[in-house]
């Protein structure tokens, strides 16, 4: 039989098999196809809803939270915190209210509730008749929710805290209350659904299967049974379609995990999902048919002609070559593959021989160079892996020894500071109590000199460990520069002018009014550079620079002096830690080495760097940079221009006026109670003459055990708590003053004043630090903050006549409920409701002109105070003192005809 007809014998199978099982396949592959197309519109549909919900929830939070940080509620926070009256911030307030439900017309109720869940007031959609004080809060741990009842629609309920923020918390807890808003939006037009009933579905449910909300309102119950729910929500999750049987026909549904809560089903029936598919497979039948007959055909015919043909020839030229007959040479019939093909064949036939001589000594070369290069690569492995332990434990060495030398430098600083505290409290003491001759009062200054600069060593090693370390954590605000170089000049003009220097600030113009970065840390380093140029010039000037790069966006700030100078070497070494120019530096000016090296490390923080130009005998430039902005933030800073322009932002300009007075603060009068912890003996004493310089009343405890007790049964103004005391310490004990609920202003007693220490006592309920040794100007700031007398008070806000008569109107008519919730309280016992209740009336009876009633208010509120924590009540008596109260307060109504 010829070549040709067993290629036709060969192929027309081959090419007939394949073909109709190209076109089966191709058959239910299309269908397959259409199914998936017909998920994937599916899956995009109730993507498209979800997304539509996320974005209409996301919108109305985002318009809420901005009007839970608008001014109208932080007046709000301010008047319920003092317990002031807010009728006026509730009527802007409720106004916002209003605005927001005309660009949300879904909007059912919007309410503020206090931190203990009572509502303040809010607004009510007209059409619900919806009763504000009838509204509860349920808090979530999710922003939003969806909130059903039988029969009705889910309404969307988001809930949002109330935090105040800078400042505003020294009046309470940053956390005072939260927001509630109830939407009820019309689902068919949120969800873009179909009128036509018939054709789709579309379910919400939870993640247990109980159904929120259903189109069409088929009689479907309120819960998916289990094994259905439990599929649908797999499917989900895997992103496919699951197929349902209603009884009438089959449904395909498609689901979406909202927000990990709920779960939306969007569905389409077979007859819909399938009708694309009839056309399409009539045209893959015809086609596979086609296919069937046409193909083999002409594929035979061309496979005969421009392949079996020149196989052929090739297969004999093979036969040739293989029998040793190398001198085969076959014609090129076309410049096609098949001729490539020829053309190659003599090539090979003419290399055969060459290949078959290299192949040996390739194979062999090739082995050798293999098996070298994996010696070397198991060496360098070897050695890699030595190396990298050897890191590793180098590693862990350096990092155990930092952590040594940090807990090092706490402990020694601590250890430091404790007696150093007593040293420099006694002698600021006996210095203020001027003692008998000029002798000693020169003794007395050199020990109070060399005491702080004991303490300014301390500070230093401790700032250089942290920065070596890079536990050193900067406080990034915004604030006025011309005012930091106002204080600083003000401290630099004093120290020049006691060596007859002259001394120039140059404000080189446009200048940023404002800037954000470190202001302690930067003034750190201006005083450490312009103190160095005075300490280091004994005559000529000290000029301080100050410029604006606006390209870099860099502040740029140049001390210069006609001091000592420098030479290159010293130089090149000024900034390495415990480095001076040489030995006789260290003699002539003193100092350790630190101030530089600090100072270098703190620019680098701030974003810039320092940079040194100094000639010996010449004097020295220093040229410090730090950035505008150090956390990158936007933020708005006019650039001042000129003189004129800083002298209008700034009125009060002089830089003498910002300087510290003598004694400031300890000529106010104070009154109050001090409670002191602490275990020392002579910071014991230390701390009563300070108190007794000012005429408080203190007492003296020894530990924090003590302390508790002394601060349950007595009222204290304010707690002074060491934090390291023997059988309790301060942490420990502030920690049970707060759960016991002591809001007694607690301030930390310690020498750990690293950040991480501060932060500690500050989460233990401590209300600030006091460093020691202490500061006697930052002791009594603290004393004048808490005891003073006279401290301010925030200005009265005074409202017109016919207003305040409205206000006071209003609160009678609330004083009403409020006296009859007193009586309810009493009925029921209930001690700690009273309190807070004569608390309210305390706060706001004054303000309307009832000060008798505030202050037997008052008077209730410490009765009721004292019997809670005591843990003992005779209710007897207490129902006959509040039985006055309640007397009192009807009389109040009586003589207003407020009708009780």
């Amino acid at each position: 039989m010829r070549l040709q007809q067993k290629s036709l014998l060969v192929t027309l199978p081959l090419i007939l098999i394949p073909t109709i099982i190209l076109g089966w396949l191709s058959f239910h592959y299309t269908k397959d196809a259409q199914v998936q197309i017909e998920n994937a519109k599916l899956q995009a549909d109730v993507t498209y809803r979800s997304n539509a919900m996320q974005n209409y929830i996301n919108n109305a939070k985002s318009a809420l939270q901005f009007i839970s940080s608008s001014g109208d509620i932080k007046m709000l926070r301010t008047r319920v915190v003092r317990d002031l009256p807010y009728s006026l911030a509730q009527e802007f307030i409720v106004e916002s209210f209003e605005t927001f439900a005309t660009a949300y017309p879904d909007t059912e109720s919007i309410v503020l509730f206090t931190k203990d869940l009572e509502p303040i007031f809010g607004y009510a959609n007209p059409a619900i008749q919806l009763n504000i004080d009838d509204v509860r809060l349920t808090l979530s741990d999710q922003v939003w929710r969806l909130i059903s009842k039988q029969n009705e629609a889910p309404k969307i309920e988001i809930q949002l805290p109330l935090i105040a923020t800078g400042e505003d918390i020294e009046d309470g807890d940053a956390h005072w209350g939260y927001v509630q808003l109830i939407l009820k939006p019309s689902w068919l037009e949120l969800f873009d659904l179909p009128k036509d009933k018939t054709s789709s579905s579309f379910i919400v449910s939870d993640l247990q299967g109980k159904l929120l909300f259903t189109y069409p309102y088929n009689n479907v119950g309120t819960t998916l049974p289990r094994q259905l729910f439990e599929r649908l929500l797999d499917s989900a999750r895997k992103l496919q379609s699951s197929d349902i049987n209603d009884g009438s026909q089959k449904v395909f549904f498609t689901g979406k995990i909202m927000d990990a809560r709920y779960l939306l089903l969007y569905g389409m029936s077979e007859s819909n999902v399938r009708h694309h598919e009839s056309n399409i497979t009539l045209l893959t039948v015809m086609i596979v048919l086609i296919s069937v007959v046409i193909a083999p055909m002409l594929l035979f015919y061309v496979f005969s002609r421009h392949v079996i043909q020149p196989i052929e020839k090739l297969a004999n030229a093979k036969q040739q070559v293989a029998q040793g007959m190398l001198d085969v040479k076959l014609e090129v019939p076309n410049n096609d593959e098949l001729g490539e093909l020829f053309a190659a064949f003599n090539v090979m036939v003419r290399q055969l021989v060459v290949y078959r001589e290299n192949e040996r000594e390739s194979r062999l070369r090739l082995e050798y160079k293999v098996k070298e290069r994996t010696e070397e690569l198991e060496k360098t492995n070897y050695a890699l892996a030595n190396s990298n332990r050897d890191l590793e434990v180098a590693k862990q060495i350096s990092e155990q020894a930092n952590d040594l030398k940090s807990a090092f430098v706490a402990n020694i600083s601590h250890e430091i500071r404790t007696p150093l505290t007593a040293i420099l409290g006694f002698t600021e003491q006996v210095i203020a109590d001027m003692p008998s001759s000029k002798y000693q009062m020169d003794l007395l200054t050199r020990v109070l000199k060399s005491g702080k600069h004991l303490l300014a060593l301390i500070n230093d090693i401790l700032d250089l460990s942290k920065i070596e370390s890079e536990k050193l954590e900067l406080e990034v605000s915004e604030f006025d520069m011309f005012e930091l170089f106002n204080d600083v000049i003000s401290i630099l003009s004093s120290q020049a002018a006691d060596k007859d220097l002259e001394f120039q600030f140059n404000q080189h113009f446009p200048l940023p009014r404002l800037v954000r970065t470190d202001a302690t840390r930067l003034r750190q380093v201006l005083l450490n550079l312009a103190s160095n140029a005075i300490k280091f010039t004994a005559e000529g000037f000290i000029h301080i620079d100050v410029r604006y790069i606006q390209q870099t966006k860099l502040i740029e700030v140049t001390v210069s002096d006609s001091g000592i100078g420098m030479s290159a070497d010293v130089q090149q070494r000024i900034f390495t830690p415990f480095v001076q120019a040489d030995v006789s530096i260290s003699r002539r000016f003193g100092g350790t080495g630190l101030g530089l090296v600090i100072s270098k490390s703190l620019t680098h923080l701030l974003g810039g760097d320092i940079r040194v130009f100094s000639e010996e005998e010449k004097g020295s430039e220093f040229v410090m940079n730090f950035a505008l902005s150090l956390d990158n933030d936007e933020f708005e800073t006019p650039l001042i221009n000129n003189l004129e322009e800083l002298a209008e932002v700034t009125p009060s300009c002089d830089l003498h006026e910002n300087k510290p007075k003598a004694n400031a603060g300890t000529s106010e009068k104070m009154v109050g109670r001090v409670l002191v912890a602490e275990d020392v003996e002579d910071n014991q004493y230390l701390f009563g003459l300070l108190l007794q310089s000012v005429n408080v009343d203190f007492v003296m405890v020894e530990n924090g055990e003590q302390a508790v007790e002394k601060a349950l049964i007595e009222d204290f103004d304010l707690i002074l708590m060491d934090m390291q005391m023997p059988i309790m310490g301060g942490i420990e004990a502030t920690q049970l003053l707060r759960q016991a609920g002591v809001d007694t202003p607690v301030y930390a007693l310690t020498a750990n004043v690293m950040r991480e220490d501060i932060d500690r006592h500050l989460k233990a309920g401590c209300n600030g630090t006091i460093a020691k040794p202490v500061e006697k100007q930052e002791f009594f700031k603290v004393l004048q903050r808490h005891l003073a007398a006279d401290r301010e008070t925030e200005p009265e806000f005074v409202l017109p006549e016919a207003q305040m008569k409205s206000l006071r109107e209003n609160y009678l008519t609330q004083l009403v409920s409020q006296c009859s919730l007193i009586k309810t309280l009493i009925h029921d016992q209930d001690l700690a409701g009273l309190r807070s209740e004569f608390h309210k009336v305390k706060g706001a009876a004054g303000s309307y002109g009832f000060v008798e009633l505030g202050a037997a208010a008052s008077v209730c509120e410490v009765t009721a105070k004292e019997h809670l924590a005591l843990d003992i009540c005779d209710w007897t008596i207490l129902t006959n003192e509040f039985g006055d109260f309640v007397q009192l307060v009807e009389a109040v109504l009586a003589n207003n005809s407020v009708q009780s």
